[in-house]
């Protein structure tokens, strides 16, 4: 049996996660390209600008803040909201051997591309 564990080089800090954001908001999904070993971050941020959003590298750790200030006029309410205006932050842990490529925000969805770095050091252990 051969277990690949670079489908663990992506988590989150769950600690500091759940005293810091609402932990599913926002959805986003993690896609491996199978054949060459790089990944993307899908993030559903419907409705945010590019100024909205902030994402930092920084070692081994990806942050994505939103911040939405949306103001209604003086003579303005909310009849129903169903379309969330919080804040958030998410943190990603990134494995040593990945790199941020490129991000993009188009309709939508915040797509950050990630590829490994030609020293990685990925494994893949033999059970014995």
């Amino acid at each position: 049996m051969t277990i690949d564990i670079s489908k663990f080089w992506l988590g989150m800090n769950n600690d500091w996660l759940l005293q810091n954001t609402d932990t599913s908001y926002p959805r986003y999904n993690i896609v491996e390209n199978t054949s060459t070993g790089n990944f993307r971050i899908e993030v559903a941020v419907p409705g945010w600008s590019k100024k909205e959003l902030e994402l930092i590298h920084e070692d081994n750790e990806l942050f994505i803040k939103g911040k939405k200030e949306r103001k209604l006029g003086d003579e303005e309410r909310f009849s129903h909201q169903g379309l969330s205006l919080k804040s958030f932050e998410r943190k990603f842990i990134l494995n040593a051997d990945l790199k941020v490529d490129s991000v993009e925000l188009i309709d939508g969805l915040l797509t950050i591309a990630l590829s490994r770095t030609p020293n990685s050091k990925r494994k893949i252990l033999e059970i014995d």
